[in-house]
């Protein structure tokens, strides 16, 4: 289906959420920051504006697709990344996460692959707004490219962030206008807006040290014991 998929950019219904959704991505990807990985490539509608790109995806049609845009191309998944560590200074995972099975994995994998001072840029629709809502009222339907589809609200990516040892530094939000209103690009807005129907998720790893790794223990050390106490009824 990687030709239906792909014709939806060019459509009526898809080519403003498309500009709407470069729009919110393009100033968050740095130029300096080389070489370029976008994690399930697809077509490549979205690493053919920042060539030179890699893109890696487990589907050969799609793969052929974005060859054909310039794109230099590696059948894969985002679970088991076939790059050495730190090979990236850039990472894109543009409306990916959602498809994937093991979304932590994917975040992990990433950051392996990841420059010590690189950049991964998340874009998702987040599953609390009213585009996430419709795109769930299709799945449930059994639409052919939501079937398979599971989606998360911020709060949820965030927590897959902590845990793979990344941070988030900046959003920017997008496609404000609701489902139901006329489709016509947008302009992004700087900052999270739990309205927004896309988000661009710009993601550093951690800085590690002492002081800050003494915290955590301490705060997580608190918190179960907190949990302990709540279970007992204390």
């Amino acid at each position: 289906m990687a030709e239906k998929y792909d014709a939806w950019y060019d459509s009526e219904e898809g080519k403003p959420l498309y500009e709407s959704e470069l729009r919110c991505l393009k100033p968050l990807v740095p130029g300096f920051l080389t070489p370029l990985l976008e994690v399930g490539v697809g077509t490549g509608r979205f690493a053919m504006h920042f060539l030179p790109a890699t893109g890696v995806d487990p589907v050969p049609n799609a793969l052929r697709m974005a060859e054909a845009r310039g794109i230099k191309t590696v059948q894969g998944i985002g679970e088991n990344l076939p790059f050495d560590d730190g090979s990236f200074g850039c990472i894109l995972i543009i409306v990916t996460l959602c498809f994937v099975e093991d979304p932590l994995k994917v975040l992990i994998e990433a950051k392996r692959v990841l420059k010590k001072d690189g950049t991964i840029i998340i874009g998702f629709v987040p599953k609390d707004s009213p585009w996430g809502a419709l795109y769930e009222k299709r799945k449930k339907q059994g639409h052919s490219f939501y079937g398979g589809a599971t989606f998360y609200n911020f709060t949820e990516l965030k927590r897959f962030l902590d845990d793979a040892g990344l941070i988030v530094n900046r959003v920017r939000s997008t496609l404000l206008r609701r489902p139901d209103e006329p489709r016509q690009a947008e302009e992004p807005v700087e900052g999270y807006i739990k309205e927004a129907g896309f988000l661009c998720v710009e993601v550093k790893k951690k800085q590690w040290s002492r002081k800050n790794g003494i915290t955590e223990m301490l705060a997580r050390a608190f918190a179960l014991q907190w949990e302990n106490r709540v279970e007992k009824g204390d």
